[in-house]
């Protein structure tokens, strides 16, 4: 070979050596691209403060619960006048501002809607046959139904009174707190409804005892109070028609 071509070879193998690239060994990692990042699909994603709580979350939570205000909320102005009613053998009269309803299912005699600024609340009126209970074993158990505004036991916060009108023996009930109930009878959900009040009655003496029990808004039902009890003071065994 030629020393010419010998200083060719050497120059071309200089060449090549010079654009090798460089070894891995040491170099710093290069920078992901943001554009091209994989995004994982249980990443959490970032909460908008501005944003609906109440839309439904994509990725499978359910959607915050609602928060019911009271139904039809109304300034009353209660007349103090009272219309006569009859259920099932039983005689009252109740404030004529009080709307009657058929009961909503076969175990209620009847319901009485009652406006008021808190919201309207229903007093519902019943009978089972066979008794449902004396009526001890029910004022507890409505007292078991709310709770004290700090989350204690009702205990004798509740007002319990018995008003004797030979042949009935009636028991009022009048209970102020957070109403705890459940939503619906021996359901686990139960309400959780603070500033709420009970006014009930348990009529006895005339065969099935009748149970009026109204609870909601402590607001509308410190105004029909006094209606109430003069429901009460009226109450009698109705008058068989004659033949």
């Amino acid at each position: 070979m030629t020393r010419a071509r010998l200083r060719c070879c050497s120059a071309l193998f200089t060449l090549l050596a010079c654009n090798a690239p460089a070894p891995e060994l040491g170099k710093a990692p290069s920078k992901p691209d943001p554009m091209k990042a994989d995004v994982k699909a249980d990443a959490p994603k970032p909460v908008n403060p501005h944003g609906n709580p109440h839309a439904i979350d994509p990725h499978g939570a359910p959607p915050a619960p609602e928060a019911k205000g009271p139904i039809n909320p109304k300034q009353v102005v209660v007349s103090g006048g009272m219309r006569a009613e009859a259920i099932d053998g039983l005689a009252l009269s109740v404030p004529a501002e009080w709307i009657r309803k058929p009961g909503s299912n076969p175990m209620r005699l009847a319901e009485f809607t009652l406006p008021g600024p808190g919201g309207e609340v229903t007093m519902v009126v019943s009978r089972f046959a066979g008794g449902g209970g004396d009526a001890t074993a029910n004022v507890e158990r409505w007292k078991t139904q709310f709770t004290r505004a700090d989350g204690a036991d009702i205990g004798d916060a509740a007002k319990v009174t018995v008003v004797d009108k030979a042949p009935l023996k009636i028991t009022t009930v009048d209970i102020e707190g957070t109403n705890i109930a459940p939503i619906t009878p021996g359901a686990p959900e139960r309400y959780n409804e603070a500033n709420s009040r009970l006014l009930g009655a348990i009529v006895e003496g005339s065969g099935d005892p009748y149970f009026f029990k109204a609870a909601g808004s402590a607001q509308t039902l410190t105004v029909w109070e006094p209606g109430f009890r003069a429901a009460v003071e009226s109450m009698t065994v109705a008058a068989t028609p004659a033949k």
